[in-house]
């Protein structure tokens, strides 16, 4: 075998320099913005039919870019309403009333000539009881007879009122009689199975769910709250801030996610992350590095446990989440004005996509005027970086015929992906881990981005592969390596 071309920093006298690192052009977009300036407020599903076309029209010029209508429950799970994507059905019965009264309204074709989008949200929880979200993962019966049928309903019915696609809220909130027995644990109260197994069946469940949900909504868009995976910011808060350790390693989110992430056809899912909503909640942390940390962490999780990350890694954007209202808490008081403005400058610049979302708690009855002008500046379309990442390729390694890459890749930002492409058509996406050389979540960090890709094909006879550093904000490095064997 004989190695050519091989990156510039590679040591080794007989070998031949690559060419220098190319970069700093979006990738599949020629829109040079690059900000996150799509603002989607999430309110109730008794808030969002009854708005108005001068409402509507007010919400857009606020700053407010579309919604997340949220109608709890599945049927069966302690919801009231079904649905269905049959266009000829007369939807009769208090059952379809949230559905008829989106049809009637025309709600989401009235947004939609306004530029807004919609999104129809569900609970990921059963009100009625259970030591799961849905119904136990191990109960075949169950979740082939109420929960795939009412999520394939669901999804179909989104499609055909021309949602954008659908969230999920994987909160578990309180059960029948106001207890909270469900939970996200892989240990979880009556199951005795190994974790291993118990995390294998959650994968499937999850794939089951997506192929349910794209056989009635091809190309679907995704919104997803509250996945709390390992590694994360949140993790960290909950270590600084509580003394828990590993507080999110026990939890089967990310086993559920890996499973519908690796059924290809949805066109986007967008992790959004609760733990922003008010403050960065570690003291001394600022917006810009608690975001780096979270992006960086929780895109090096995924690429090393989601099975078919050379597909997702394009299509999954992990974005913060606001509450610029008021709940119910001291804490969850509404900060000053520009304060707010503070939050969304960082969620527009930190966010992978387009989109962010807000919670609105109040929507009716909070004054967001004092807001407008930093929701307004948000949703405005702009570049906030022109830095394409550094990219490094170590020297090519390869077994019986298969080649290993390993590298490293940094960024102003965070590193989104690492991705390879050899020249006869053959793709994936490498295995990244975060490195910080220095620094804190107080005084910023200095770091890397190691990555790894092992096993990539090659044929006899000249191979060139590219290997791809790309940003959170879309912009990229290429550097090319050539093996002959």
């Amino acid at each position: 075998m004989v190695l050519v071309a091989l990156p510039a920093c590679t040591s080794g006298s007989d070998r031949k320099a690559a060419p220098k690192p190319t970069g700093g052009a979006q990738s599949g977009t020629t829109d040079p913005n690059n900000s996150a300036d799509r603002l989607i407020f999430w309110i109730s599903h008794k808030e969002f039919v009854p708005l108005t076309d001068a409402q509507l029209q007010q919400w857009k010029d606020r700053g407010v870019d579309g919604f997340v209508s949220v109608v709890q429950w599945l049927r069966g799970m302690g919801g009231s309403q079904d649905f269905t994507g049959d266009a000829s059905s007369t939807l009769q019965g208090s059952q379809y009333d949230y559905q008829r009264q989106l049809r009637d309204s025309r709600i989401v074709e009235r947004m939609k000539a306004l530029g807004m989008k919609a999104y129809l949200g569900v609970y990921l929880a059963n009100q009625t009881g259970g030591s799961t979200p849905l119904k136990d993962w191990f109960d075949d019966g169950a979740w082939a007879a109420q929960v795939l049928p009412k999520l394939r309903d669901l999804a179909a019915a989104a499609r055909l009122l021309g949602f954008a696609g659908l969230a999920i809220d994987q909160e578990l909130y309180p059960q029948s009689g106001n207890v909270q027995k469900a939970s996200w644990s892989a240990g979880y109260a009556g199951n005795t199975r190994p974790e291993a197994e118990t995390r294998s069946k959650v994968f499937q469940r999850g794939k089951q769910m997506m192929a349910t949900i794209l056989e009635a909504f091809p190309d679907v868009e995704i919104v997803d709250y509250n996945a709390q995976f390992p590694e994360s910011w949140e993790e960290l808060v909950q270590e600084q801030a509580n003394g828990i350790k590993d507080a999110m390693g026990g939890s089967v989110s990310i086993d559920l996610w890996n499973g519908m992430t690796s059924v290809p056809g949805y066109k986007a899912v967008r992790f959004v992350d609760a733990i922003f909503y008010k403050t960065t909640q570690i003291r001394g942390a600022t917006w810009d590095n608690a975001l780096q940390y979270n992006a960086n962490r929780t895109y090096a999780l995924l690429s090393r446990r989601f099975d078919n990350w050379g597909y997702a890694a394009s299509r999954i954007e992990v974005a913060p989440f606001s509450w610029i209202d008021e709940g119910t808490t001291r804490f969850e008081a509404a900060r000053s004005p520009d304060a707010v403005a503070e939050q969304l400058t960082a969620f527009r610049k930190w966010t992978a996509g387009r989109e962010f979302t807000n919670f609105a708690y109040t929507f009716n009855s909070f004054d967001y005027g004092p807001y407008t002008k930093a929701m307004q500046a948000a949703s405005t379309p702009g570049v906030v970086d022109s830095t394409a990442p550094s990219l490094t390729v170590q020297a090519p390694k390869t077994v019986a015929d298969k080649l290993n890459l390993a590298g490293s890749a940094s960024d102003n930002l965070a590193i989104r992906a690492v991705r390879w492409e050899v020249g006869d058509g053959a793709s994936g996406a490498a295995k990244m881990t975060w490195k910080v050389k220095d620094g804190s979540y107080s005084s910023g960090y200095s770091w890397e981005m190691n990555w790894t890709a092992e096993g990539i094909p090659l044929k006899r006879g000249d191979n060139r592969i590219v290997v791809t550093a790309e940003d959170i904000k879309g912009l990229t490095t290429t550097w090319s390596v050539s093996v002959t064997v």
